[in-house]
């Protein structure tokens, strides 16, 4: 069984600039000794963001008449990984958060999404809104920005509004991280393997699959958040082992069920259901954890780690920039030129540009749209806000006496980067 976090364990204070929250305080060890980054933590993100900017880059391309191959096929098999894995890596240092005041746990891990989330939503909408429809197959511009009518001006305005209560777009990961921090604090006197066992339910009888697509997206990834939590230990102590006997039977498992779904139904989605999809989503998981943790310190995670230390602007910005490019690409070229790698060529692209982006906008004295502004910390930072229970660990406390509401501000800006 899954044991309850203890209040004394290492970890880290959360970084806006990371997405899932996983600035690790702990070493790849058993017992984590050493304050800083988990590098396999990183590469793991890293590879998670890449998947999905991957995934979307196909669905772009497409949109605009360029062939992605194997790359659809591909984008199906590692569908049962990517979002899985980026919610069991946002667990994995969440524990701490269950046993502070809600008043510490709103300041560090709830008003931050709800920031991201509300700032974001229209910003997306809008950026969208103001660029022009193109194809790779027509000579210039086949629509005007919808902006410049103004009978869409209505629909972005409701579909920004009504995204508060049931997410619209990919930035639902950011609206579940608010709510999974509120459901795991509220449950959290409920035994670890009872929350497992029912968020494992929700995830194979998808009770929410026929009413919202983002509903159902979330619902389904809360059992890999409660399981990040309370699995930790494990999950730590796993990797520490470098089990090539695990890894080898996750690998095959995975291969062997994802093959049996290619057989036997006419799509991968349409087998991708119920228990097999808990089944593939689990075994993918473990089996990138421990991939990632055995390459740690080579050259072929190197990438992944440096990208996982910044994947919240990637996450933020990359659609709008996969759009942008697939258009400039379209007013240069005349017809689709069949590259074989060319979703990963526009994925590569579109982070380097995202990235590039959110240097020059952090230059230029943006830093608010990644992370709270002043205003908004002093805002939602209660004036005396009740002591955190249990010792508090994490880098850069402030000492007793400073005040509480000094160390909100502190917890909420996290370790900068």
């Amino acid at each position: 069984m899954p044991a309850r976090p203890r209040t004394g364990a290492p970890h880290a204070v959360e970084s806006e600039e990371s997405l899932a929250g996983t600035v690790a305080a702990t070493a790849t060890d058993a017992t984590p000794k050493a304050r800083g980054r988990v590098d396999w933590v990183d590469s793991a993100k890293g590879l998670c963001i890449l998947l999905v900017v991957l995934g979307h880059a196909i669905t772009e391309l497409n949109n605009h008449g360029y062939s992605t191959g194997i790359w659809d096929d591909v984008n199906f098999m590692l569908g049962p990984i990517r979002m899985p894995l980026f919610f069991l890596l946002s667990g994995l240092f969440a524990a701490k958060a269950l046993s502070e005041s809600w008043h510490r746990l709103a300041n560090r891990r709830i008003w931050v999404m709800v920031w991201l989330y509300v700032l974001w939503v229209p910003l997306r909408d809008l950026v969208l809104a103001l660029l022009p429809g193109s194809h790779v197959t027509e000579t210039g511009f086949i629509a005007a920005p919808r902006i410049f009518d103004s009978a869409n001006w209505g629909p972005l305005l409701y579909n920004s509004l009504h995204a508060l209560v049931e997410p619209t777009s990919y930035l639902w990961f950011l609206w579940a991280l608010a709510l999974f921090a509120i459901l795991t604090k509220a449950t959290r006197h409920v035994p670890p393997i009872v929350q497992i066992a029912v968020a494992a339910a929700v995830n194979v009888f998808a009770p929410f699959a026929a009413v919202s697509w983002s509903w159902d997206f979330v619902s389904k990834m809360y059992v890999f958040y409660v399981l990040g939590i309370y699995g930790a230990p494990y999950i730590f102590r796993m990797v520490a082992r470098r089990p090539i006997g695990f890894l080898a039977a996750s690998v095959g498992a995975y291969a062997a069920v994802a093959g049996w779904i290619l057989l036997t139904f006419p799509s991968f989605n349409a087998g991708n259901q119920g228990f097999v999809r808990l089944f593939l989503s689990l075994a993918g998981v473990f089996a990138a954890v421990n991939i990632m943790a055995m390459l740690q310190g080579t050259p072929v995670v190197k990438p992944f780690e440096k990208i996982g230390r910044r994947t919240l602007p990637v996450f933020l910005m990359h659609i709008p920039i996969l759009s942008m490019i697939a258009i400039v690409a379209d007013q240069f070229l005349d017809a689709d030129p069949g590259l074989p790698w060319q979703p990963v060529i526009a994925t590569a692209i579109a982070a380097a540009l995202c990235l590039g982006l959110y240097r020059l906008i952090l230059r230029a004295g943006g830093g608010w749209l990644f992370k709270r502004a002043d205003w908004f910390v002093r805002l939602t930072t209660p004036t005396s806000a009740p002591a955190t229970p249990g010792p508090v660990v994490a880098p850069r406390t402030v000492e007793a006496g400073r005040g509480n509401a000094v160390a909100a501000r502190r917890d909420h800006e996290g370790e900068r980067r």
